[in-house]
């Protein structure tokens, strides 16, 4: 007998009971959507984080200093420049503007007054927008000439944008900080949503502006963000400055070098864990639905032992009583996994897209907002899952498919 003959007979004893092959299925169909469920949720979290991190700057490498004289930071300044130009795509100071009178921005007699909104006003220079992924909408970014002349300019985010021109272009407008005036000549994309609060609430100005602005100790603080030119490029960089100035910053300051791709491996590692852990779960109900179909079959069996007999006395051959049992358990199962899987694509889009919201609402402020993407399971976890029940409606139909290739003809003829 061949074998599409067998798959006919198969698919024939399936549908002679379908309420009971249905009920069957069920553990499969649960089993498979739980799985592709879970993991693929998890996966769109990650894939969110991921995201987020690469919208506020790819490879990007964080500098955080204190207690390093002046001359320090010019030979780190020239380390990048010189030493590491090969894996450096940019670098910029991205020094801290303090307030200390509480002043606020100011534009003409509107205020936004640091007691009630923080304005992150930074001292940048000719790279910042890159190194930061910020992009201009309108205007222009800061210049190399600017910093050089120490050019009162400054360019502001989407939130300080809206607060103070709403529909009227900011450009060429001028902003007070600190009591003294800047002229704006450009306006980042926002990335919050334009919220006050938030990232898009910021002022950059040309770093030589920041002895103008405060006073500036010899062992002043810094901080400085970096962009490699790869991802390879990274660990290099990190290694390099921190082996050369770390020791420099003395007992009572700080150095630190490190790049977000570092966290984000280990989040990364994190939810690989977690969808191993949450598959290995609910992967535990697939197995029940294969002891449901070693059960179903075993009854089936039964049932059908005349039938055997009837084959094998008419010249069926053992493999051919053990492949149709297989080939009926492993039809069961499949059309589980199929059910299931379509049941695992509905779950992932709403638990995923749910916890995303949730996750995106928590973070919003401090994380980029992002595009919205409905989260689906990926191809291999789909034909993963798919595989993984037809092998467990294999294995569990070969006791079943064993016992009924050992009846005897002339005792599997004498059953009623």
């Amino acid at each position: 007998m061949n074998w599409l003959q067998t798959i006919r007979m198969a698919l024939k004893a399936i549908s002679n009971n379908k309420v009971r092959s249905f009920l069957t299925m069920l553990g499969i169909i649960i089993g498979v959507g739980a799985v592709i469920s879970l993991v693929a949720s998890i996966q769109g979290m990650a894939t969110l984080s991921r995201l987020q991190y690469e919208a506020m700057g790819t490879n990007k490498i964080t500098i955080y200093g204190n207690g390093l004289k002046s001359a320090d930071w010019n030979d780190l300044e020239d380390t990048l420049s010189i030493d590491l130009k090969d894996r450096v795509k940019g670098w910029s100071p991205q020094r801290t503007y303090y307030d200390w009178q509480s002043k606020g921005v100011q534009y003409r007699s509107k205020v936004l007054a640091n007691q009630k909104y923080t304005t992150n006003i930074y001292f940048g220079n000719q790279d910042y927008s890159t190194v930061t992924n910020m992009r201009i909408v309108s205007g222009r970014d800061i210049s190399a000439a600017d910093c050089a002349r120490s050019s009162r300019v400054c360019i502001i985010g989407e939130a300080v944008r809206k607060y103070f021109f709403g529909a009227m272009s900011p450009l060429g407008q001028h902003i007070r900080i600190g009591g003294k005036s800047f002229e704006v000549i450009g306006v980042y994309a926002g990335k919050y949503g334009g919220k006050l609060n938030t990232g898009d609430q910021l002022v950059v100005l040309p770093y030589t502006l920041q002895p103008l602005m405060m006073e500036v100790s010899v062992y002043d603080s810094r901080n400085y963000i970096i962009q490699a030119q790869t991802k390879d490029d990274i660990q290099p960089i990190v290694d390099t400055i921190n082996g050369k100035f770390k020791s420099r910053a003395g007992s009572n300051g700080y150095f630190e070098c490190n790049s977000d791709a570092q966290f984000q491996e280990q989040a990364q590692a994190s939810s690989n864990q977690l969808a191993l852990l949450g598959g290995g779960v609910a992967a535990i109900s697939l197995l029940v639905g294969g002891i449901g179909i070693m059960n179903i079959m075993l009854v089936s069996v039964t049932e059908r032992t005349r039938e055997i007999g009837i084959r094998m006395a008419i010249g069926a051959r053992r493999r051919d009583i053990i492949g149709q049992f297989l080939v009926e358990s492993a039809a069961v199962s499949c059309c589980g996994g199929l059910l299931g899987i379509a049941l695992g694509c509905f779950g992932s889009a709403v638990i995923g897209n749910l916890l995303i919201k949730q996750q995106t609402a928590a973070m919003s402020g401090w994380m980029p907002d992002i595009e919205h993407f409905t989260v689906l399971p990926s191809l291999p976890l789909v034909l993963g899952a798919f595989l993984f029940s037809a092998l467990l409606g294999i294995i569990f139909g070969l006791y079943p498919a064993n016992k009924a290739a050992k009846l005897q003809p002339v005792d599997a003829l004498r059953t009623q």
